[in-house]
């Protein structure tokens, strides 16, 4: 059985929203026997506060800091060790994507405290950042406070689009349910007349009837391509395909209601330049409750940056 992440970096800012990852972590770590190491970045002029709570100013009191939360995982059973480093001069996210590169972490998870709209692609631009400059699979959860202190993998969402680039993320998938025992739902939305992007809505306006019948007849060869999908899964992996219809990101977001992980491939753009080339992923994170695992998809040029494709 493949391990799919054998060393999680967990970057802390020392705030408890950013503690909401560490439940998850201790899950995926200790069901992939995977090794986890602690990061918190020194920034020059730290902010007095992050969410409320007093910021970590000095070196010290962020060793002091890790300590206490590595003590918390392996009590869990985690082999787990800490790292404090300053800011370069690039700044947070390209700080960490450095350390994650010299761990050879095929794994970076972190809490984002994300607001919605614009407001949520500046808050939540560390996250975005280290996603895009990684080049490695990036586990986001959404910090909010209340978050539940214990996390079960038990069903996993992997969203698709009928293109190769969005099944890069079926690999992991296939793998993290075999190792955790979870069931697997692949899922691709189809939309209606009413529901079809602003770019292919001109052959709406003009030939409705013929849209819609095309519309219909790609559902129907969309369930035809989830079936070949499953196909390809490992032997004692539960999955099942479904399409739905209706607009893409709502119906994303209701079909993971029931999800413990959110598993898709995404090319990682940024901020603006994310949310302005219709990311789905970015917009999809506003709305999910559930943990979203985000697997880089393949560059057009042939490249997949510096990703460690090492495993055990």
């Amino acid at each position: 059985m493949t391990r799919p992440f054998t060393h999680i970096i967990v970057p802390l800012d020392g705030s408890r929203l950013a503690e909401g990852i560490m439940p998850v972590v201790a899950e995926l770590a200790t069901r992939c026997t995977a090794h986890v190491t602690l990061l918190h970045v020194v920034e020059g002029n730290p902010p007095e506060e992050v969410h409320g709570e007093p910021h970590l100013g000095t070196a010290a009191e962020a060793e002091a800091y890790l300590v206490q939360v590595a003590e918390r995982l392996r009590a869990a059973g985690v082999a787990v060790e800490s790292r404090v480093v300053s800011v370069t001069d690039d700044g947070v996210a390209p700080t960490i994507a450095k350390v994650a590169r010299e761990v050879h972490a095929d794994l970076i998870a972190l809490a984002t405290h994300g607001r919605g709209g614009l407001r949520g692609l500046l808050f939540g631009r560390i996250a975005q950042q280290v996603l895009q400059l990684a080049r490695r699979p990036v586990l986001v959860v959404r910090a909010r406070r209340g978050m539940p202190a214990e996390y079960r993998c038990q069903r996993i969402l992997v969203p698709l689009d009928g293109t190769p680039d969005a099944e890069a993320a079926l690999p992991v998938a296939w793998a993290l349910a075999e190792q955790v025992g979870a069931r697997v739902q692949l899922v691709r939305v189809v939309p209606t007349l009413e529901t079809v992007s602003v770019r292919e809505r001109a052959p709406v306006v003009f030939l409705p009837a013929t849209s819609g019948a095309l519309l219909d007849l790609e559902a129907r060869d969309a369930n035809d391509y989830l079936v070949r999908l499953l196909a390809s899964r490992p032997a004692g992996v539960v999955a099942e395909g479904v399409v739905r219809r209706g607009d893409v990101i709502a119906e994303l977001a209701a079909a993971s209601r029931d999800a413990d992980l959110v598993v898709m491939s995404t090319h990682g753009k940024a901020g603006l330049e994310g949310w302005l080339s219709g990311s789905v992923a970015a917009r999809l994170l506003e709305r999910l409750e559930a943990p979203l695992l985000l697997i880089p998809a393949e560059r057009k040029d042939g490249r997949d940056g510096d990703v460690d494709r090492t495993r055990a």
